[in-house]
């Protein structure tokens, strides 16, 4: 016995699109192709006449298509997921350095989070029909199932992360541009130093901790070397990062200059592999003698020994036991909290180098070339480590001059 549901008459209009018959029903049925299911759909015509079947098969096409979200990708390899593919593989061939994998682990959090990741609401999207207000619409999404809103500095980091996902499509030639991200305003929190009486109070009294040798912070004894290296760390601008202060080899230092020297100035330098990347920097002449003292003290330094610390060869154990230090001295003289109750950390040592640098030339230090050294940019010197600093007697002069 023949199955009623097979087809008694067919006929192909065009390439995703075609009418039959079948033995239930008196009425022409179209078969339509999605193209973003990949599937085929089947409507009833209504119609017994094959030519009215031919023109309700073409109206409801056109329907059906108009009803089909066109911002969704046709194509998997139009899809923002699939450019996030690339630029995490891409990232990953990449990614060596400890912080280049730190950088690829935040960035893939930013784009695969279960629930709210990028690729998990913009995955399906084609990535030429991406807006502004899409983005602008992500990010009222991300606030209505959260607690509380997202900070704006969170808000562009999964801005940048949008830009260099469409980047790539750009590259490929898949759209003409990356569109704007939503302006989002981050208020500066300008960085935490010292005053010139107060860093010289904590140096003081930490040589006199250090000269004691009867002083243990977690077990680690205190000695001068711990002193000199945050002097090392004023007179050189590095951060207390693994990278840079932690990192810095004795092949990566070499002296140079002259003290007597105009031309030529006594001081080091120093390649460092820093959170800008390479760069060549110069220290003051106090660097200089620090360092030499180190390599006399130890009597003989291999290219790859630390210049700071060497004893511990996991460098996240050095940077560790070195702020549990700093941070005695910061306790010794009451000088944990600055005036408005902000918290002080290593880092506020390097903030105070630059503030310091720029107030001991007398203003004719070149704040470009500062900025360059000290692996920074003029914009974040100006933002983050001079809005707050007073002015010289120097400064003042010069804005009362005539």
């Amino acid at each position: 016995m023949e199955s009623p549901n097979k087809k008694t008459s067919h006929k192909e209009l065009r390439k995703g699109l075609s009418i039959y018959k079948t033995g239930r029903s008196p009425y022409w049925h179209a078969r339509i192709y999605d193209r973003l299911t990949k599937k085929y759909v089947v409507r009833s015509t209504k119609e017994t006449s094959r030519l009215d079947a031919i023109e309700v098969a073409e109206e409801l096409q056109e329907t059906f298509k108009s009803k089909q979200d066109t911002t969704k990708a046709i194509t998997k390899d139009r899809s923002f997921e699939h450019f996030a593919h690339v630029y995490s593989k891409m990232q990953t061939v990449q990614a060596k350095t400890k912080q280049q994998l730190r950088t690829l682990s935040d960035h893939s959090k930013l784009l695969y989070r279960e629930g709210d990741g990028l690729v998990s609401y913009f995955g399906k999207y084609d990535v030429g029909q991406l807006t502004t207000g899409m983005v602008r619409d992500y990010f009222i999404h991300l606030d209505e199932i959260r607690g509380e809103p997202l900070a704006n500095s969170t808000k562009n980091k999964h801005s940048m992360m949008v830009r260099k996902v469409l980047q790539i499509a750009l590259e490929d030639g898949l759209i003409d541009l990356v569109p704007q991200m939503p302006k989002t305003r981050v208020k500066d929190a300008p960085r935490v130093t010292f005053t010139g009486s107060e860093y010289k109070k904590l140096i003081t009294t930490a040589r006199k901790i250090a000269a004691e040798g009867k002083t243990k912070v977690r077990g680690v004894l205190v000695t001068p070397e711990h002193v000199e290296m945050w002097t090392f760390m004023v007179h050189s601008f590095l951060r207390p990062s693994e990278t840079e202060l932690f990192g810095l080899r004795h092949r990566d230092v070499t002296p140079k200059g002259h003290l007597t020297s105009e031309t030529d100035p006594l001081h080091l330098e120093l390649e460092i592999h820093g959170k800008t990347g390479l760069r060549f920097a110069a220290t003051m002449p106090r660097a200089h003698a620090i360092y030499e003292d180190i390599v006399e003290e130890r009597g003989f330094v291999k290219p790859d020994d630390y210049v700071f610390m060497p004893e511990y060869m996991n460098r996240t154990t050095a940077v560790n036991t070195a702020r549990r230090i700093f941070n005695h001295f910061l306790d010794a003289t009451d000088l944990k909290r600055d005036k408005d109750g902000n918290e002080r950390s290593p880092y506020s040592l390097r903030h105070y180098a630059l503030q310091a640098r720029l107030r001991g030339s007398k203003g004719k230090v070149n704040i470009y070339w500062l900025a360059k050294n000290a692996g920074t940019s003029v914009d974040q010197l100006e933002r983050f480590y001079l809005k707050n600093m007073a002015l010289s007697p120097e400064q003042v002069r010069n804005l009362q001059s005539f």
